[in-house]
């Protein structure tokens, strides 16, 4: 059995201060997914919410008690970061729909299956808000 290598896990973390990122509502999801999504880019940590990043094992071999390994507890800890800085640029109305997933990878993926493909009605209603803006910057 190898030996096993255990590595300081709270060096390397990034807390990513998302404050300057739009509220998520039901109408600016291409807008904010493009703002976090270039945000975690330029830190390389996209691969989190794009399932890339995937967890190590929890534990490192067979042994008995098992030997927590610290690779996965450094992932674990970066993703809820990441977690609770999205869940920061959601509004009210959108978090509920988020409350039952476990990582950012589970939260992007459900925000995205909402939002990115819009319902008709919700494309009738952006066609109507076009519309409604188009008249106002005439009357000006």
């Amino acid at each position: 059995m190898a030996a096993a290598e255990i590595v300081d896990s709270t060096q390397g973390l990034l807390n990513i201060n998302m404050m300057n990122i739009a509220k998520l509502t039901s109408t600016n999801y291409l807008t904010w997914s493009l703002q976090v999504h270039s945000l975690l880019d330029g830190y390389d940590l996209v691969g989190y919410i794009d399932g890339t990043s995937a967890p190590q094992e929890q534990t490192i071999g067979s042994t008995t008690p098992p030997t927590p390994n610290p690779s996965y507890a450094k992932w674990r800890r970066q993703d809820k970061l990441i977690y609770s800085g999205l869940l920061g640029t959601l509004s009210p109305a959108i978090q509920p729909l988020v409350s039952k997933t476990k990582s950012s990878a589970e939260m992007w993926k459900q925000i995205s299956s909402t939002y990115a493909n819009p319902s008709w009605g919700h494309i009738q209603q952006l066609r109507l808000q076009l519309k409604q803006a188009s008249k106002v910057s005439e009357r000006m």
